[in-house]
C-alpha cells in the first residue's frame, strides 16, 4: 500500500488513485486509521489530510450505499448484533450518531458505513456527520506527523528514536504529549456520549 501510494504521489493522477485505493481497502473491511496515516506520511500534512478526508468520504458513501440497497439482512452478516445495535443508533440519531460513530472505535469501517445505509437516513444528514466525524482523527494525525520522528529515524531502530527523542527541544514533548492527552480524553468524551444513546435505546 505504501509503494502504490508513493507512486501516486509522483502522479498526476494522485487523488483518482488514492481514492481507489480507499475504496477497494473500505469492502475489505482494512483499518481506516492507517489508511488514513499512510496518506498522510506519503503526501504531508495538508494534502495528506485534505486527501484522506476526500477519499474517506467517497469511500462511505459507496459502502453506505450497499447497505441502503442490501438491507440490514446484509450488514448483519458481516457484524452481527454488533451491526444491528449501530443500525438502531444511526437511525435514531441521525446526524450525531453518524459523526460520533466516526470516532468511537465500535465496527469495521464498512460496517458502519453499511449500517448508516440500512438504517435509511436521508443520505445529506449521513454526509454532514460524517463529514465532521471524520475530522479529529485526520487532524490528530496530520498534526503527531509533523512532530513525530520521520522514516529515516524509524529505520534505525530503537537508537534513532532515542537520538530523536533527545534532540527535541522541552517544548515539542510537551506539544507531542499534549496532543496524545487531549485526544486520549476526547476518545473518553466521545464514549461515553456515545454509550449514553446507545443506553436510551435500550431503556425505550
Amino acid at each position: 500500500m505504501k509503494r502504490v501510494l508513493f507512486r501516486a504521489s509522483q502522479s498526476a493522477w494522485a487523488v483518482p488513485i488514492v481514492v481507489s485505493v480507499f475504496v477497494i481497502l473500505a469492502l475489505t473491511g482494512f483499518p481506516q486509521i492507517l489508511l488514513i496515516t499512510a496518506t498522510v506520511l506519503t503526501f504531508g500534512a495538508v494534502d495528506g489530510a485534505f486527501f484522506s478526508w476526500l477519499a474517506t468520504m467517497i469511500s462511505a458513501t459507496l459502502t453506505f450505499g450497499l447497505g441502503h440497497w442490501f438491507g440490514g439482512r446484509f450488514v448483519r452478516r458481516f457484524g452481527g448484533e454488533r451491526a444491528q445495535a449501530t443500525i438502531d443508533v444511526i437511525g435514531r440519531h441521525g446526524i450525531l450518531a453518524s459523526g460520533l460513530i466516526r470516532v468511537v472505535p465500535s465496527a469495521p469501517f464498512i460496517v458502519v458505513n453499511a449500517a448508516a445505509g440500512a438504517a435509511h437516513i436521508p443520505l445529506w444528514k449521513y454526509w454532514a456527520g460524517t463529514s465532521i466525524g471524520i475530522v479529529p482523527k485526520i487532524l490528530v494525525v496530520a498534526v503527531l506527523s509533523t512532530l513525530a520522528p520521520d522514516d529515516h529515524t524509524a529505520t534505525a531502530g530503537i537508537r534513532g528514536v532515542y537520538e530523536f527523542f533527545i534532540s527535541r527541544e522541552p517544548r515539542d514533548l510537551a506539544l507531542i504529549a499534549a496532543v496524545i492527552v487531549v485526544w486520549l480524553g476526547f476518545l473518553l468524551l466521545v464514549r461515553w456520549f456515545y454509550e449514553r444513546m446507545r443506553g436510551q435505546g435500550r431503556s425505550e
